[in-house]
């Protein structure tokens, strides 16, 4: 038997969930019903097979601070926190088998046992791997880790935490600490089996380690909000190995895991998703600890993890400070339904880069991809079976022989992008069936099949309807809720959760039309955006207001062009392969583009104030093809890609769908 263990990382109690916490959950989420449907369709039980876990960290300074400024006992506190995330995660279709929360009993009884297993663990000079030492160094309350001088920034007489942009404090305790050192070589032949993914965050971290690792404290005396460390309470375990520790503690503590028993087999097959800000964590001082406990070695070499990069919104990155940043998941599925949020952010984003989120983009998504492609061919294929009499009638086994090509063909890739970590990919795969079997319609015209040649008719109808069958399968690790509505329209209720396997249609019972993706128009687009965004913050009395933004001056209209001098012009679509920044200038992006027909060109765009690489990188957009070459910083650039604003950029041109690199823009 097959297994797969998927983890979030447990969310600290500091927030409420977010977009970015919803992105994260939701990636997991998919991956394990992707596999909990290839479980079926191998004939094992799913719960035997899959495990996917979730939950919070509910210890450290930070938290035991927030609570004494709200006046609350820490405990309480968390209570409150916890009960949101579980409501939210329920209101939006999240499938964890468990939740953890730091603060509960078998939690404190598994990080006993790994304190226990670091104790005793020694090297092969016999020194322990966890010792008694003085602390003298800098740390940063909001990461709760120490810091370097390389970790900080120096403004006036103040050190800063690069990441949050706070004054970093002065501690020294005596502390325990654990010899990370000793495991350099360990993890640099670990990172040659490839455990990190993608490969710039395994390049980060193997130069990290190379960089030389400085053993690491452990332990804390004036933090109280946290685990005792066994045998001297007067210590408190330092946060990240108390919020480690809790992969292992659903499956029954270290102790299981190294045995394999229970639910310490799905040990193995252990897949972290993580976002990059704590990669260090999740890929140097947690494989480190594995190995001094014994948890990693050459025949167990979990986990696998899996980095992904930042969600912003508009350009700017989430914080409880900017309210134009908060996107309440809740309160847009609550109007739109959670699957189209969940389609958008595994299919906008590659995974492993960062993302922008705009609500424009969520309903382009959602009129293109949902309504014109799959809710469209849907419609179509269930309203003609009814005008024309076909709903019981469709016959079995029937299909075309082009459909049983590309479906496999399809099926394989969709598999395999799941498999890979790369559900956009995978979706996109998808959406290629969807669109050739809207073209299949315009082809075979039903329509007039329905006068003259009934057979035929049915076949057509009976090949639609196995493909959007197939679909409706391949995407429901994305979108669960709606592809049991479409599998119900199609009267095939009993393929809900399982994976494709065998191609013709089984029969089926069309149930009465209804759209799943029902049209919203601009007007009430508008309303619900004006809804979702949250209003900016008031003032403090005394505080003046910010000044208006100074209006745009208008300019003179351009002289007119003919439509000869227009017809010069080229314009294509193309997909970005690659970006990267250009040396010693802020404003530019080196981009490879994909446009079409095997070629690629490579053009320099002053987009990089407003899009980051990795947010580019699988965009379409659209790009003059015919303007003449000219070097711009030493990089020849060939053509430009179209875009908004004057002396900013405000935006990228773009098209309401996907369409293949090189076709024609008009």
């Amino acid at each position: 038997m097959s297994r797969f263990y998927v983890t979030t990382p447990i969310y600290y109690v500091n927030a409420l969930p977010h977009l970015g916490t919803f992105y994260t959950t939701v990636v997991a989420d998919a991956l394990a019903r992707y596999h909990r449907a290839r479980a079926r369709s191998r004939g094992e039980d799913p719960k035997e097979s899959v495990f996917f876990l979730t939950g919070l960290d509910e210890h450290g300074q930070k938290i035991e601070r927030i609570a004494r400024e709200r006046g609350m006992d820490p405990q309480a506190y968390c209570d409150g926190i916890a009960a949101k995330f579980q409501e939210t995660w329920k209101d939006v279709g999240i499938s964890n088998d468990d939740f953890i929360r730091t603060t509960q009993d078998r939690h404190k009884r598994a990080v006993a046992e790994m304190w226990a297993r670091l104790a005793a663990s020694k090297g092969p000079d016999g020194r322990p791997d966890i010792y008694e030492a003085e602390y003298d160094g800098m740390y940063c309350v909001g990461c709760e880790e120490t810091k370097t001088e390389d970790d900080i920034v120096v403004d006036g007489d103040r050190k800063l935490c690069k990441i949050h942009q706070t004054p970093v404090e002065r501690v020294k305790e005596k502390n325990y600490f654990f010899r990370l050192s000793r495991y350099e070589k360990q993890l640099l032949d670990w990172y040659d089996t490839n455990p990190v993914r993608p490969e710039s965050r395994l390049n980060e971290v193997r130069s990290f380690v190379k960089g030389g690792l400085r053993d690491l404290s452990i332990s804390r005396t004036t933090v109280k909000w946290g685990l005792p460390v066994p045998q001297d309470p007067e210590h408190t375990v330092y946060v990240w190995i108390d919020a480690l520790t809790n992969y292992l503690t659903v499956l029954g503590g270290p102790e299981a895991a190294a045995r394999g028993t229970g639910l310490g087999a799905f040990w193995p097959a252990a897949h972290h998703i993580i976002a990059k800000d704590i990669l260090r964590f999740h890929a140097v001082y947690w494989p480190a600890m594995l190995m001094s406990a014994g948890l990693l070695t050459e025949q167990v070499k979990a986990p696998q993890i899996f980095c992904h990069g930042y969600l912003t919104v508009k350009g700017q990155k989430i914080s409880k400070s900017m309210p134009a940043t908060r996107v309440d998941p809740k309160a847009i599925a609550a109007e739109l339904g959670v699957d189209p949020l969940r389609y958008f952010v595994l299919r906008e984003y590659t995974l492993g880069g960062d993302g922008d989120f705009t609500y424009e983009s969520l309903f382009q998504r959602y009129e293109s991809d949902l309504g014109n492609d799959l809710g469209n061919l849907l419609n179509r294929t269930v309203s003609m079976a009814h005008r024309y009499g076909r709903i019981g009638a469709l016959k079995k086994e029937c299909y075309f022989d082009e459909l049983a090509a590309e479906a496999h063909v399809v099926e394989g890739n969709v598999a395999q992008g799941w498999e890979q970590f790369a559900p956009s990919w995978a979706l996109e795969e998808v959406w290629g069936l969807l669109r050739a079997m809207n073209r299949y319609i315009d082809a075979q015209k039903p329509w007039l099949l329905a006068k003259s040649d009934v057979a035929k008719l049915d076949i057509v109808l009976a090949t639609c309807c196995e493909a959007i069958r197939w679909a409706a399968m391949m995407v429901a690790p994305a979108m669960p809720a709606d592809s049991s509505k479409i599998l119900r329209q199609l009267g095939r209720s009993a393929d809900e959760g399982t994976w494709p396997t065998v191609l013709g249609w089984p029969g089926g019972t069309l149930a009465e039309p209804k759209p799943v993706f029902p049209r919203i128009e601009p007007e009430r687009q508008a309303e619900l955006i004006a809804k979702w965004v949250p209003a900016e913050t008031t003032p403090a009395i005394g505080q003046p207001a910010a000044a208006a933004a100074p209006a745009v001056a208008p300019t003179a209209p351009p002289a007119d062009v003919s439509i000869d001098d227009f017809a010069k012009i080229d314009l294509r679509a193309a997909k970005v392969l690659t970006a990267e920044r250009v040396p010693k200038a802020d404003k530019l992006l080196k981009l490879t583009l994909d446009v079409g027909t095997g070629e690629t060109r490579t053009v320099v765009s002053g987009i990089a104030p407003t899009y980051t690489p990795e947010v580019m990188v699988g965009r379409t957009v659209i790009y003059l093809s015919n303007l003449a070459p000219r070097k711009i910083r030493g990089v020849l650039s060939q053509g430009m890609i179209l875009a908004a604003g004057d002396a900013d950029v405000l935006g990228l041109s773009a098209l309401d769908r996907d369409v293949p690199p090189g076709t024609k823009i008009r």
